[in-house]
């Protein structure tokens, strides 16, 4: 269970609270392996308590339309389709008016949210086509988790192939697929060349909070979803270190910062891109996934 289902709800106060403390971390570090322990201590608090869904403009919707959903299913769907719409918009409008206009749409009663918008609208039509195929999330994340699991057991790449399958069904990447596939991630294909992409990956894979109870719940209801999200959550099958980290134009500028702090002119960057590989560098070199990077750059 987590603080939604126990009646702990979210908060301004709580929000304010971590993203002060991810703000102080930022700005309070004076050598690489202070600046490392920081990120996995912001990144602990984050995935640990949920607290930055308590932003005040989006507490309530996220709450009533993912996490305290009635129906699982639908809050992971549209969990789903809140990251594919969060692109080149506020955020603070994404997952308020896009997510209430999604489901909405689901429901038949609303246009397609963005519709001309094809960055996003590709992908939000692609999910609901496959979903309406095979009859639910749930039952799809269900069948692909456990179908990678049993064919490759416990193997690195399985979250890269898991992403093969997403970017078949879910996410309009069909360049990538096979790359992925094949358990390897394409040069093209980092988390500074599809950020929302990344970022749904490692809130499904990373979060023990709020996002983890609507996946687990969601699953359950399957036949096979426990055993599902056993695999999905255990290290040796699904390994957290190939999360990649979701880097927007933000991110670029807060790790540029954090290298001219360091004095590390190696370091720093022109493109998104370029974050995302040099971040997977340095954090696999600490044995951590590059996204445990995100929190602190992300709210400093």
């Amino acid at each position: 269970m987590c603080r939604i289902c126990e009646g702990n709800p979210f908060s301004l106060k709580t929000f304010n609270e971590f993203k002060s403390k991810a703000r102080e971390s930022a700005n309070n570090f004076d050598s690489l392996t202070t600046f490392l322990s920081h990120a996995k201590a912001v990144d602990k608090l984050r995935f640990d308590s949920g607290n930055e869904w308590g932003e005040p403009k989006i507490s309530q919707s996220v709450t009533n339309l993912i996490f305290a959903n009635p129906g699982a299913d639908e809050g992971l769907l549209l969990f789903t389709l809140g990251c594919w719409l969060d692109m080149q918009a506020k955020y603070t409008v994404v997952w308020n008016s896009y997510l209430k206009q999604a489901k909405k749409w689901l429901q038949g009663n609303e246009p397609l949210p963005r519709a001309k918008f094809e960055l996003t609208a590709k992908h939000l039509l692609l999910t609901k086509s496959s979903i309406t195929k095979i009859g639910s999330l749930s039952l799809w994340f269900t069948l692909k988790i456990n179908q990678i699991a049993k064919e490759n057991g416990e193997a690195k790449g399985n979250i890269y192939r898991l992403a093969g399958a997403m970017c078949h069904d879910l996410y309009s990447k069909p360049e990538a697929v096979d790359y992925l596939r094949k358990g390897m991630l394409p040069k093209q294909f980092s988390g500074g060349d599809h950020k929302r992409f990344w970022m749904f990956l490692m809130f499904l894979r990373r979060d023990n909070s709020v996002v983890k109870c609507l996946f687990s719940r969601a699953l359950s209801k399957i036949e096979g979803g426990n055993k599902a999200v056993q695999y999905w959550y255990n290290d040796k099958y699904f390994d957290p270190l190939e999360c990649e980290l979701p880097v927007d134009t933000w991110v670029l500028k807060n790790w540029n910062k954090m290298s001219k702090k360091l004095n590390h002119a190696s370091f720093k960057t022109n493109y998104t891109a370029q974050v995302a590989a040099r971040a997977r560098e340095l954090a696999l070199k600490a044995n951590m996934s590059p996204s445990m990077l995100d929190a602190m750059l992300f709210y400093s």
